[in-house]
């Protein structure tokens, strides 16, 4: 599943919110390979996304939202979407437009008032020669049969919903699995012991080696030289002897493995690194990109202003900020047409004015040394 464009009104912090993921021109000697369909070379579209931003600017709202509207999509249940509704008093509508297996383009318009749903599905073949915006100018609505039709029509939104196939992503926020990592539950058999244990001994070097349980379905032990780590069913036993970037690495090697794999289409990683190194964060990143199959696509979002030294195109990075509670997205191509500037010195310089205000910090300064 490529995602090509966000649209969402009244929801979390979105108001008035738009972020397109294609982009209309090839660059020459990409360092990202494969950034369109391989039998459609003008269907292009943004295969690595970095999310920059301080904190509360809105990277954790997008994939949250995401999540929800791909949840809702796939579920057809109205309550993973209607919780997000901001003021209930007020209309609020999400489209989302994505492509799947290189052959249609979907959009999923959807507008909520008073805890109903109005919502519409459209529909264009990706011919040879189209790019993401001529099929925007094909989409066309979805047509149910007379027999779903004559269904209640409250729940229409079901039957139009069911009219798209399924589809896979894989999410992972901070603050999901302190104690517990949900995804090497592992129920599609994607985790590697090999990735594993090289991530977590890059990421603690009293790691001596990873082994899958042989008595306990499900489990893994991780053996150190402070002592061995029982992780069952997700739950990581013996919680005080990894330190925080560790345990993250666990997630780290499971998206690792998915993408060698080809088990999501989607990825959204989401301040996983927060307790890493910088080089380790770039390394694993440059590796994320690499092994991310054709038709994939990865949105990542950090702090690390080292991230912006890869030599990534610039259409690789949206930068977010928050002005009256509302997010609002910043397209570095607005403010640079070139691709060999450095946007590392635009962002320590504030260009893209998303630097958090620190007048409040210099004031308790100065109030604490004025006694």
């Amino acid at each position: 599943m490529i995602i090509l464009n966000l649209e969402a009104n009244n929801l979390l912090s979105f108001q008035d919110f738009s972020l397109n993921f294609s982009y209309p021109k090839k660059i020459v000697n990409s360092s990202i390979e494969g950034e369109c369909f391989e039998t459609k070379p003008n269907f292009r579209y943004k295969k690595v996304l970095v999310l920059m931003g301080a904190n509360a600017s809105g990277k954790t709202s997008i994939g949250r939202l995401l999540l929800s509207i791909l949840n809702f999509i796939n579920k057809k249940e109205a309550e993973k979407i209607l919780k997000h509704v901001k003021d209930p008093q007020k209309e609020a509508s999400f489209s989302i437009d994505f492509a799947l297996n290189e052959e249609y383009l979907y959009r999923v318009s959807c507008k909520i008032m008073n805890k109903e749903i109005d919502l519409e599905v459209f529909i264009s073949k990706i011919n040879k020669a189209d790019s993401y915006e001529k099929c925007c100018e094909k989409l066309k609505p979805i047509l149910l049969e007379e027999r779903n039709l004559a269904t209640n029509l409250s729940n229409n939104y079901i039957n139009k919903l069911e009219q798209i196939p399924d589809y896979g992503w894989l999410f992972t926020f901070p603050g999901d699995a302190e104690s517990r990592c949900s995804l090497i539950k592992d129920d599609m058999g994607v985790l590697e012991i090999e990735i594993l244990e090289n991530v977590l001994k890059t990421l603690d070097t009293s790691i001596v080696k990873v082994e899958k349980s042989n008595e306990v379905e499900n489990s893994y032990i991780i053996r150190s030289k402070n002592g061995d780590v029982f992780v069952q069913n997700g739950e990581i036993k013996e919680n005080n002897l990894l330190s925080s970037g560790t345990k993250a690495g666990i997630e780290i090697a499971y998206i690792i493995s998915s993408m060698k794999k080809d088990k999501h289409g989607f990825y959204y990683c989401d301040e996983r690194f927060s307790y890493i190194q910088s080089d380790v964060e770039v390394a694993a990143l440059s590796l994320m990109i690499q092994i991310l199959p054709k038709n994939s696509q990865l949105f990542f979002t950090t702090h690390n202003l080292d991230i912006l030294d890869m030599n990534l195109p610039i259409h690789s990075f949206i930068f977010l900020k928050k002005k009256d509670n509302n997010i609002i997205p910043i397209d570095p191509k607005t403010y640079v047409k070139k691709n060999d500037v450095s946007l590392r010195n635009l962002v320590k310089n504030d260009v893209f004015d998303i630097a958090p205000n620190l007048e409040r910090i210099f004031n308790l300064e100065e109030e604490i040394s004025n006694g």
